[in-house]
């Protein structure tokens, strides 16, 4: 290994880009009037993780972002839950974004990054760090996150083959009052909670001919990610028994992780 290899390596091991990259970002964001002050001071806090988890339909991402945040403390954010939000407070974005969502549009890339910015800004998130779910979907929304210095520490992709992702699919429930998806062979409901058990139900668009149209657009969704975010990539096989799978996606956010 010659002496660029050497400090290359020195510098991966031991998370040095993505030191400087956190820096540069609270700087952005905070404007000190002193900037030596400042990240003296940053140094003295806590790193907290962000993160961005992927994977195809079923792949079990709703489970390992409950474990992710429960580990790691990180505020999990869904960009599908703030449209929701926003559609229940009634505001005149909430409005606008019901209008599209009614009409079966999908919704604009600057009224979803707008939400999501909003909520990346507030103290909670500042403090405790992210987990972003759902988004980035294409090169333009990692092209505006790269604009206000929105990086992930750790990309994960839930990988799962496509036999698996219609198998799991066929044996799927969702509790339509909390969202928490079941799956009858992997993740069963409680069978003592006969309330919850009766309630469950088949999401409509679980069937063989929609879950291939999503995967489509998920292979093309990926392809955008992976490209731009090939650097703190990790793939986790999705088919593991859902403790192991568990056990990969802890495992490689802590190597990531910028601790003192």
């Amino acid at each position: 290994m010659d002496l660029y290899d050497h400090k290359h390596e020195y510098l991966k091991e031991k998370n040095v880009p993505l030191l400087m990259e956190y820096i540069l970002q609270n700087i952005v964001t905070d404007l000190p009037k002193d900037p030596m002050k400042y990240i003296g001071e940053l140094m003295e806090r806590d790193v907290s993780p962000n993160i961005i988890i992927a994977g195809p339909p079923a792949s079990g991402k709703g489970t390992q972002c409950e474990a992710i945040a429960r580990r790691f403390g990180v505020v999990h954010i869904s960009t599908g839950e703030l449209i929701r939000s926003e559609v229940s407070a009634g505001t005149e974005e909430g409005r606008e974004l019901e209008e599209y969502m009614e009409s079966g549009e999908l919704v604009p890339d600057c009224l979803v990054t707008k939400l999501l910015f909003r909520r990346l800004q507030q103290s909670d998130v500042r403090q405790r760090g992210w987990l972003l779910d759902g988004f980035p979907r294409s090169s333009s929304q990692v092209a505006e996150l790269e604009k206000n210095l929105i990086n992930p520490h750790i990309f994960i992709i839930l990988n799962l083959p496509d036999e698996a992702v219609y198998a799991r699919i066929e044996n799927r429930l969702t509790d339509p009052f909390t969202g928490k998806v079941y799956n009858l062979l992997s993740n069963p409901p409680p069978k003592n909670n006969k309330e919850l058990c009766e309630r469950l139900v088949r999401r409509a668009d679980d069937n063989r001919e929609a879950v291939a149209r999503r995967l489509e657009v998920y292979r093309e969704e990926i392809s955008h990610l992976t490209r731009h975010y090939g650097s703190v990539m990790h793939v986790i096989d999705g088919a593991q028994p859902v403790q192991k799978v568990t056990q990969d996606v802890l495992e490689a956010i802590d190597r990531r992780r910028l601790v003192r």
